[in-house]
């Protein structure tokens, strides 16, 4: 990115941080290049401001699924970390924070515990447990407390066709710098490398030195290895699947091949051979009907959840998987709850059968 287009950016990042308002600001920060890009120019922006006119909070607020790949989850909580410790010596006010699903919630819960099919593009329900209701919670608690929020967002019209429209659609004034959020009352959204290219992202994160001490090298390399692109701060359901050509949860059954994880495996992540060959098993485990109940969990008529016995072969590979790539992948309150709602749906079928004989 010339310089020239940098400093224009942060010049109308620095014009809205000072207006009067001082509504918080919530940055959304996945790790990936377009979030690195604009929290990059956030902090620069923040740490040429003089310490008197720093009124305004910022909350950096990134999404923990538990499903992302291993590498992958441990450099955001890295780059996490280096934000709120550089933050911190620097005086900014910016606060981190990670949102995660609820307990009830998370994927292995519903796939193993309910019998929730593997998701598709028509029943989409991970993505609204696992990454919009942990974030707009986290948001409606802010807007709660301060009233309204300004969204500060990485979108940019180049990331796709799909993102082109979406930016068009709520900026109808290019003149325009805010929208109104699609779902969530008194929040607006800040996008300001909406007009950024791919390309101009990267000479900004090759030629610019990372504020808060991290090596973008780093970043460039997992893109690098897994050919892909960023999975966004997700606070609702305009953004596509990330398992095609982005960084997302390794489980993804939404597309039909994982080409992020294919290329890691390719790069010399071996053991995420078995994570890919998983992903791919629970693909094809979601359109068979005998692996599914004859009902719905509400009693509607049409496929149901997996049966109860397929439920424990997949957390039997499931748990086999996990010693093979030393890496926890399930934690142990989840099985537990798991084996909870096990017995509770065992009793519901008993009961049904004995009272229809």
């Amino acid at each position: 990115m010339r310089r020239g287009k940098t400093k224009e950016i942060e010049n109308n990042i620095k014009r809205h941080y000072l207006s009067p308002d001082e509504k918080p600001w919530i940055v959304g920060f996945s790790g990936g290049k377009d979030s690195t890009c604009l929290l990059q120019m956030v902090f620069h922006v923040l740490a040429n401001i003089p310490p008197k006119k720093r009124r305004r909070f910022i909350y950096v607020l990134s999404s923990d699924t538990l499903m992302e790949p291993p590498n992958i989850s441990r450099y955001l909580f890295k780059t996490i970390e280096q934000i709120e410790k550089s933050a911190h010596s620097l005086n900014l006010p910016i606060q981190t924070e990670v949102v995660k699903p609820n307990p009830n919630d998370t994927f292995f819960i519903r796939l193993i515990g309910y019998g929730y099919p593997s998701p598709n593009k028509w029943f989409r329900w991970c993505t609204d447990r696992l990454k919009i209701r942990p974030a707009n919670r986290f948001i409606k608690n802010k807007i709660s407390a301060h009233g309204n929020v300004v969204l500060l967002l990485g979108s940019r019209k180049d990331e796709s066709s799909e993102r082109a429209k979406s930016i068009k659609k709520h900026y109808s004034n290019t003149e325009e710098d805010f929208s109104q959020h699609t779902s969530l009352t008194n929040a607006y959204v800040f996008s300001p490398i909406k007009d950024v290219k791919t390309d101009e992202v990267w000479t900004y994160l090759l030629q610019t030195p990372c504020p808060w001490g991290g090596d973008n090298s780093e970043l460039i390399s997992m893109y690098k290895d897994a050919n892909s692109g960023e999975c966004p701060l997700i606070v609702d359901n305009s953004t596509p699947p990330c398992g095609n050509s982005r960084f997302g949860c390794w489980v993804c059954t939404v597309v039909e091949r994982d080409r992020s994880m294919e290329g890691f495996v390719e790069a010399g992540y071996e053991n995420y051979e078995y994570l890919l060959e998983f992903r791919n098993w629970l693909h094809e485990l979601r359109d068979n009907e005998r692996m599914r109940e004859k009902k719905k969990r509400n009693g509607a008529s049409g496929l149901g959840p997996f049966k109860i016995e397929v439920r424990k072969d997949i957390l039997e590979r499931l748990l086999k998987i996990q010693k093979l790539v030393d890496e926890e992948l399930i934690s142990r309150k989840e099985i537990e709850e798991i084996k909870k709602i096990w017995i509770a749906d065992s009793l519901l079928t008993s009961r049904k059968s004995t009272a229809t004989t």
